[in-house]
């Protein structure tokens, strides 16, 4: 009885080192007063909640980041919050099929620098006039790499291509002809 008891103590010891030396493998990166701050316009959606976790390419090791509450609803609010002051009646847009990749890469002689680039569909409708397009943009910083700050980097890199996102999809609807 007593070596069972001590076999269970050291196991649960062991568990608690292992996890103390790197099990967490997840950074932490809260958006959450991004989304928060942004204005309620349900004019404006994008699909596709739940994505949390940012993989971050090109670094010594696997490097994952976990945005917080997720990727979708942060670029949600930075369009949200471009786009609200632009709004005018019968304006609808609807995005959906949201994907990213980010990775580091250190160009011949100069710094490191960190790249995401967002994919998404987004449908227009503009009193009446329709528009479907893809749109692909790319947000660029400089990053130093030990230790790379990945849990401030992500959001500033998530905020920076998701206004180009809402620069373009205005501009789209600017070309729909449709004035305010």
């Amino acid at each position: 009885m007593k070596y069972a008891v001590v076999k269970g103590a050291m196991a649960v010891a062991v568990t608690t080192m292992l996890s103390a030396c790197g099990g967490k493998n997840l950074i932490e990166s809260d958006m959450s007063r991004t989304v928060a701050a942004s204005p309620a316009s349900p004019w404006l959606t994008l699909e596709n909640k739940g994505d949390h976790v940012v993989a971050v390419g090109g670094l010594s090791g696997p490097s994952k980041v976990e945005v917080s509450p997720d990727i979708p609803s942060a670029v949600e609010a930075v369009l949200r919050t471009s786009l609200q002051p632009k709004y005018f009646t019968d304006l609808i847009i609807g995005c959906r099929g949201l994907q990213q990749a980010t990775a580091v890469h250190t160009p011949e002689g100069q710094t490191s620098v960190m790249t995401m680039d967002l994919t998404v569909n987004c449908r227009i409708v503009a009193r009446g006039v329709v528009v479907s397009k893809s749109y692909h943009v790319s947000q660029t910083a400089p990053v130093e790499t030990d230790p790379p700050r990945l849990d401030a980097m992500v959001p500033k890199l998530i905020t920076g291509a998701s206004t180009q996102l809402a620069d373009q999809v205005w501009a789209d609807v600017v070309a729909t002809g449709v004035r305010r």
